[in-house]
């Protein structure tokens, strides 16, 4: 009965009851960590069992995507037409935000019996670097994204609350392991990502392609890393390095809205690919944006889009927001990714960015970084930090607003995040950009009267800490409010 209690205790700690939402879709193609650890073809297979939690509905398969723009104020749900899904989150209701503790003993415990396993198995020391490097940097995003979510930013630490997350560096697989850890520092989290990142930079190569990590998305997450730790030199000459390796062609024109239907987003940096042993179906990214007609050979189809008669599949629960739809410029291109359609004999704005693909329901690959997005880091980079290292913040501005079909505007920070806000709208950064600079977080006039959430007041900035794992870490305290 001790056993019991101690592999309750256990599972509790390391974030087994927060992490429903992020496993409940589980992979097909995850494999079990004692399976992985005795050669190298069993260690790579683990390596792809880490990268599978990135495709979970509650991190980048969907909440991730989606609950940064519905918690802030780019999209809201349909009044009236919706199916009840993330209402509490869209008005911030106590509690609603989203979760990631479960990446304690999924991912990050995961990534690191892959790191300590890849030393002690037979194999060339290029392929232990592929497998170490990529592992590496994973654990820096499930980390980085952790401490966005529990703890404050690092320039804006509010009351002096400086607590992130507790770094966990060493697996836990057996009853032995189990330790109660403490929270580290916001600081103490971030340098940890900084050393994992360049670790992951130092190992790897670009030979993978966008569907891993590459000596290039470590390049691309450690650029954005630096932009919100305030280290706006390195954050720019990051991106200019992953910008030279990625390339600097964009899509122009109409092709930019269809680059968003394709199996491999030609801006892609970094893909979560989907496939059939994967999909979420109906709890899909997309599936929550829009109803598509059922006849996947119309889906890109306007007048389909637009023919309420046409059979539809998906929820198609959310709408841009007006001051969303306030800030498109005549003949932005990137407008385009707004439609019209009906939903119970009512028009609304769809989201198009997230097309069903392959001919089967819900199987879009997902871009995590965007080759414009660099060029969006690195000119707010330079502009903060009155450099030109690679580009001007001026040149690279133009760039994003040349390729949208739009004639140049004076470089500011304000131009630069309307800029971001357009670019990188229903893809997850609107929460997280307001919240990195120390903003209030605006709640559209769609929604009634409700208050901003206030950065340097509101306790709802932060997540809460799963209650179970309080109740047992003797050393793990919640956050403010809570």
């Amino acid at each position: 009965m001790k056993t019991y209690i101690y592999i309750f205790i256990f599972l509790t700690l390391l974030g087994f009851s927060g992490c429903k939402k992020t496993l409940e879709t589980a992979p097909k193609d995850s494999i079990a960590s004692s399976q992985a650890l005795t050669n190298l073809t069993g260690v790579s297979s683990l390596l792809n069992t880490v990268y599978s939690n990135l495709r979970g509905t509650g991190y980048y398969g969907q909440s991730f995507k989606i609950n940064p723009d519905i918690m802030a104020d780019n999209i809201y749900p349909i009044p009236g037409l919706n199916s009840n899904r993330l209402i509490t989150n869209s008005i911030n209701a106590p509690g609603a935000h989203m979760s990631l503790w479960g990446l304690y003993t999924s991912g990050i415990n995961q990534a690191n019996l892959v790191i300590q396993a890849v030393g002690n198995v037979a194999g060339s020391q290029a392929d232990k670097n592929k497998i170490l490097g990529q592992a590496y940097g994973l654990r820096a995003l499930f980390y980085w994204d952790l401490v966005k979510l529990y703890g404050y930013n690092p320039q804006f630490i509010v009351n002096g609350f400086n607590k992130g997350v507790p770094l966990v560096l060493k697996p836990t697989a057996t009853l032995a392991d189990v330790a109660f850890p403490a929270r580290n520092t916001v600081e103490e989290v971030y340098k940890q990502v900084e050393t994992d990142l360049l670790a992951a930079e130092n190992l790897l190569d670009n030979s993978a392609g966008n569907r891993y990590v590459t000596k290039t998305v470590a390049q691309a997450i450690l650029s954005k890393v630096y932009l919100y730790w305030g280290k706006y030199t390195e954050s720019a000459t990051y991106a200019d390095k992953a910008i030279a390796a990625a390339g600097s062609t964009f899509v122009t024109g109409a092709a930019y809205t269809s680059s968003f239907y394709a199996d491999n987003n030609p801006e892609a940096i970094f893909n979560i690919v989907i496939t059939s042993e994967q999909s979420n179906i109906n709890e899909s990214l997309q599936s929550y944006y829009a109803q598509f007609p059922a006849d996947y050979s119309k889906r890109q189809d306007q007048a389909a889009f637009d023919n309420n008669s046409e059979p539809k599949v998906g929820y198609g629960d959310f709408t841009p927001t007006p001051e969303l739809l306030a800030l498109y410029e005549n003949d932005d291109v990137r407008r385009g990714t707004i439609t019209t359609g009906k939903k119970s004999n009512v028009t609304v704005n769809y989201v198009r960015k997230w097309v069903p693909t392959n001919g089967v329901n819900f199987l879009q690959n997902i871009p995590l970084l965007r080759i414009s997005e660099l060029y969006l880091i690195r000119a707010e980079a330079n502009f903060r930090a009155g450099t030109a290292i690679g580009a001007t913040a001026q040149s690279d501005l133009d760039k994003i607003r040349n390729r949208a079909g739009l004639t140049s505007v004076p470089v500011s920070i304000a131009a630069i995040l309307k800029e971001r806000r357009i670019e990188l709208a229903f893809e997850g950064d609107r929460w997280f950009d307001l919240v990195r600079l120390g903003l209030d977080v605006p709640k559209s006039s769609a929604l009634g009267s409700i208050a901003p959430i206030a950065y340097n007041t509101d306790y709802r900035i932060l997540a809460p800490i799963p209650q179970s794992d309080l109740s047992v870490n003797p050393n793990l305290i919640k956050n403010p409010g809570y």
